[in-house]
Parts: C-alpha cells; sequence; structure tokens
C-alpha cells in the first residue's frame, strides 16, 4: 500500500502511518514540558556546530519517526528556553501548550488569511482577536488592526499608516522617542524613507520615562527650523526596566499639536489586563497607533504580534494593493492582505483563539498580576539582603539589580565586572538565565518575570544561587 500511495502521491504517507507520526511528535511535545524545569533555561552554545553538522538533504526517503527524533534530539535543544520557569532574560515568550496545537492544525490544513474569499474561517476570527484586544486596550469601537510576525513588524506598520496620515513632506519630517525606544523603531524609521537624524532621541526622566515637556521643546525647536513635526512613539513598558512613558501627558501634546501618537506596547500593554497593569499604563486607550505582541504577555508561541488603529480605513489606505490575478477575491469580505505588508499570510490567530477558549480570559489575568507580583517579590528579597542594590523597582514584570562587592572602596570598574560575570556564570550554571543591562553607563542584573509557570521559590532560590555564584 505505501508503495502505491507513493507513487501517486509522492508527497504523502499513508493515513495510519501519519496518524502515528503525528502522536510521536505530540509524545515528544509533552516530554519536553515534563522535563522542562530540569533543563538549563539557556543550554551553551556548542562552538562545534554550525550547518555542516545538519546532514546533507537526501535524494530518496528516510525513516519518518528518525527524522522527528532528529529534530527533537539535536536540533531543537541548541537554543534558549524561553518557557522554563527560570528564564528570566530579555523579554520571554513563555509559550503555553494549548496553542501550538492551533498552530499544528492550522499548518496541518495549510489555513490562509489574506482574503475573505480563500480563508472566510481564520480571516473572522482574526478580526475577532483582534477587536478583543482593542477593547482590552480601551480603544474606541470603530479601531481596526492586523496581526502581523511582532513587535518590530507591528512598528513599521504603524509608523507606515502615521507618515500616510500625517506626514506631508518626508523630506521635512521629524518624529520623538526616547533613549529608552526599542531599536525596532529607529530601523523602522529609517526603513520608511525618513532622514534617520529626525528621529529626534530624547533624554528620560528620572524614573525611565519620556515626558511631554521634553517633547513640547523638541518639537518647538524644529518648528523653528521649518521641519515638520508629526509624530512621537511612546513606550509602555521598556524593554530595559519595564517603565511607563508619560502617556497622558504625550497624548495631550499630540492631540493640541496634531501629532500622531505611536504607543509600542509590544510587552507590556497586555498587563492592562489586571488592575495594577491598568493603572500603571493609564493613558494607552488614547494612542493613535498601538502595538502589542502576543507571544510575550499573552503567552502564545512565536510569532504573533498586533497592530491596532484608532482611525477606521486608514490600515486600508496605506496598504491596498490590486491586481487582475486578485479580481475574482475582491468584495465578499474583509480581505486582511489590505491591512499590511503581507499578501500569502496564514492564521496567526487561531492559537490565541483556541488557548483562550480553553483557559478563559480570567486565567490570563491572573497570570499577568502574577508575573506583576513576581518581579515585586523579587524587588523585596533583594533590598532584605545584604549585598545587593535595586537600580530600578520592579515594573510590569522586570526589576533591575546589581550585585556589591565584598571588597571595600570597590570602583565601579570593578563592580561591572563582577555583575557581568555574575550574569555569565548563572547562565553558564544552567540553574537561572538572567541578562545584564547597561542603565546610566552601569551594567546591572535584569530579571523579566512574566512567566506564569515561575513560583515565588523560584525567585528566592535565584537570588540565593546568585550570591552562591
Amino acid at each position: 500500500m505505501h508503495a502505491a500511495v507513493a507513487e501517486t502521491q509522492p508527497l504523502s504517507l499513508p493515513p495510519d502511518e501519519l496518524r502515528r507520526l503525528g502522536y510521536h511528535v505530540v509524545d515528544r511535545l509533552v516530554a519536553h514540558l515534563e522535563e522542562l524545569e530540569v533543563l538549563a533555561p539557556m543550554p551553551p552554545v556548542d562552538s562545534s556546530w554550525s550547518r555542516r553538522s545538519v546532514p546533507p538533504c537526501p535524494d530518496g526517503p528516510t525513516d519518518p519517526r528518525a527524522a522527528v527524533d532528529e529534530l527533537f534530539d539535536d536540533i531543537l535543544p541548541r537554543g534558549q528556553r524561553a518557557t522554563h520557569p527560570r528564564f528570566f532574560a530579555r523579554i520571554g515568550s513563555p509559550s503555553n501548550p494549548v496553542s501550538p496545537l492551533a498552530d499544528f492544525a492550522a499548518a496541518g490544513v495549510n489555513a490562509f488569511a489574506a482574503s475573505w474569499a480563500g480563508g472566510a474561517g481564520p480571516s473572522a476570527v482574526e478580526l475577532a482577536v483582534v477587536d478583543w484586544m482593542r477593547g482590552w486596550m480601551g480603544l474606541p469601537e470603530a479601531a481596526e488592526g492586523i496581526l502581523v510576525s511582532g513587535g518590530s513588524v507591528g512598528n513599521l506598520t504603524a509608523l507606515a499608516v502615521a507618515a500616510h496620515a500625517r506626514a506631508g513632506d518626508r523630506s521635512r519630517a521629524t518624529g520623538y522617542a526616547s533613549e529608552h525606544t526599542h531599536a525596532s523603531v529607529h530601523r523602522a524609521w529609517r526603513v520608511l524613507g525618513f532622514e534617520p537624524a529626525r528621529l529626534r532621541v530624547l533624554p528620560a526622566d528620572g524614573d525611565g520615562r519620556l515626558v511631554s515637556a521634553v517633547v513640547a521643546d523638541a518639537a518647538r525647536a524644529d518648528r523653528r527650523e521649518g521641519l515638520e513635526p508629526f509624530c512621537v512613539v511612546a513606550t509602555a513598558g521598556t524593554t530595559s526596566t519595564g517603565a511607563v512613558d508619560d502617556l497622558p501627558g504625550l497624548a495631550e501634546l499630540c492631540d493640541r499639536e496634531r501629532m500622531w501618537l505611536h504607543i509600542d506596547g509590544a510587552y507590556g500593554a497586555p498587563a492592562r489586563l489586571c488592575e495594577p497593569g491598568r493603572v500603571a499604563l493609564a493613558g494607552i486607550e488614547l494612542a493613535d497607533s498601538l502595538v502589542l505582541d502576543p507571544h510575550k504577555w499573552l503567552f502564545q508561541p512565536y510569532e504573533v504580534g498586533c497592530v491596532l488603529v484608532r482611525h477606521p480605513g486608514l490600515l486600508d489606505e496605506a496598504f491596498t494593493l490590486d491586481g487582475t490575478y486578485l479580481r475574482d477575491t475582491v468584495g465578499q469580505g474583509v480581505d486582511l492582505r489590505n491591512r499590511g505588508l503581507q499578501l500569502s499570510r496564514g492564521s496567526r490567530a487561531l492559537k490565541l483563539w483556541l488557548s483562550l477558549r480553553v483557559f478563559g480570559l480570567d486565567a490570563f489575568r491572573a497570570a499577568v498580576a502574577h508575573g506583576i507580583a513576581l518581579a515585586e517579590h523579587a524587588e523585596s528579597v533583594l533590598r532584605a539582603r545584604t549585598g545587593w542594590e535595586v537600580v530600578t523597582p520592579a515594573q510590569l514584570g522586570i526589576v533591575c539589580f546589581r550585585r556589591l562587592s565584598a571588597s571595600a572602596g570597590a570602583g565601579a570598574e570593578e563592580l561591572d565586572r563582577l555583575n557581568d560575570e555574575l550574569v555569565r556564570s548563572a547562565v553558564a550554571d544552567g540553574y537561572a538565565a538572567p541578562s545584564s543591562i547597561v542603565l546610566e553607563g552601569r551594567t546591572a542584573i535584569r530579571l523579566c518575570t512574566i512567566n506564569p509557570r515561575t513560583t515565588f521559590v523560584d525567585i528566592e532560590s535565584t537570588i540565593e544561587r546568585l550570591e552562591r555564584l
């Protein structure tokens, strides 16, 4: 039977064999989750591993089960384990175990989400989950959005809409951002054809926030030079410290000066689901455009980001494309290809939809609140123990701190070396993976605690482990 099927369907497997292979993949995934806690959150880089380590492409078929085992045994272990309860580096992606099943199903049927005619089911789900996020963020009902790969493409998409709406002459257009703004904003500005130096990088205040008075002064100076201030990029949860810019003040300024307010909330915005986050993110609902990444604090696997735009129709104005090859798909519903850069696009919405259907929104709210509480617990533990300095307090699941030297009179450079080495030693040790950060020219250690698998004991034992190292 296998030979007959192979003769007529060269890129297929008999149903029973495919079923067994699928069960084996799920078994390996479950086994990975069961053993996750005893693995290193950040495996050391194997210097001997390269593209030449990957076996050559075979001309004929090989054993399917052996190929899956090779994937799980040799390839997937070589990378960070962002779902690990003690992965505190950067901004992790602590995925839940149900969403991958939706990705599996969507890929299995090759779901299409570019046109209503080609994928009314996936398109409707995307419109629905985008509208759910719009509601969670407090934007008006008329606001529209689209799912993208993540915050980088989200910022590019949003700034393209802002430019379409407000930048009359790009050669004279200026924008304003904080020194802590994500690097993807600078890249988007450059890619969109703006003069790089005219994205004004402004100093943050003592709490790491961009405030309206600084932006107003810079915009006023640019207008005197004959330039056209058109947008402000605010951050709702900086990658470095979790700080939130002065959103209400910036919104009032932008409204008064007819500038576009874009808010990068890639990691921080979902904190609005819980009360502490809602307080911290006051003003986020005033954005002209907003980016958030469900693959961060909504616990989805890579890749899924979301762009929300306050003003209906602008996404379509900026991105609609046409061609005679598309004529049979026009006019039957919302064609999502017209709201972003991609024409061919799969469905990123199904995984978020399935996990919300399975767990319910209250579970997500509790998980976000737990992440905020973990960072606050870490701060209290550090303050209660000798030898630690809290550099920035817990904010939206991030706390930064520094180990102090036992040597009296240790200089700044020595303390920087000490803390850099402590982070390297912790990652090599394999128990926990913090990251380092430079704040005001000094090295600090940073924990990002947004993983719902992380416990308060994990926080305490990580700090104790750092002391022993």
